[in-house]
């Protein structure tokens, strides 16, 4: 029983400490697009498995297990949902580049296609970002979070002009908010989707 509660107390301090929690502005990624239109859309779906069927909630963005192995649900440090937490950032670092970001809601339940379509009614060039998995899971013995999602680049007619998945595993950095730590890896794992070469000949059609 103290285990449990030595370990629920680091916890809090891991989570909610005096460290102030980054802002999406402070962890826009950064945007260098050869062919830099002036406004684009820009959506986040996520269809990570256990979202779609309601056994987490929309803002889970993974766990930390007791010193016994025990689970605990962790979620965005502002409760907002994966999908709209993930496009405050992007918006912020498409802005920080002087593109202009219309964003496109979604929800777990809409399919791609229903996202392409409304994304294509801006007529612009547009970017879909479609979550398969995007969590950690932090204990003692491994510190490993994970994403795997599929980028899809829209052109102003509404063609698809690359689909392309990005997945891999990130370990985390001793620090002292792992939320702040999560929201600097996420801002690598977009970076590095934008670098990609077959990316940015898809910005550039």
């Amino acid at each position: 029983m103290l285990n449990k509660k030595v370990f629920i107390g680091v916890s809090a301090l891991l989570l909610s400490g005096c460290t102030t929690v980054l802002t999406a502005n402070e962890t826009a990624p950064e945007i260098n697009i050869a062919s830099k239109p002036t406004e684009i859309s820009i959506a986040v779906l996520d269809k990570r498995a256990y979202v779609v069927d309601s056994d987490k909630e929309p803002a889970f963005e993974g766990i930390i297990r007791s010193g016994f192995g025990i689970p605990y649900s962790y979620y965005t440090t502002t409760k907002e949902p994966m999908s709209v937490y993930l496009t405050n950032r992007l918006s912020a670092g498409f802005d920080k580049n002087g593109i202009k970001a219309n964003v496109v809601k979604t929800d777990p339940t809409m399919s791609v296609e229903n996202i392409v379509d409304s994304l294509s009614k801006d007529d612009l060039k547009s970017v879909l970002f479609v979550l398969h998995e995007w969590k950690y899971d932090f204990h003692t013995f491994t510190d490993n979070s994970w994403y795997d999602m599929d980028v899809i680049i829209v052109d102003k007619f509404g063609n698809k002009k690359i689909v392309k998945n990005f997945k891999g595993e990130n370990d985390i950095p001793d620090g002292s908010l792992i939320s702040n730590e999560m929201q600097l890896i996420y801002k690598q794992r977009f970076e590095k989707v934008f670098a990609d070469p077959e990316v940015r000949l898809a910005f550039s059609q």
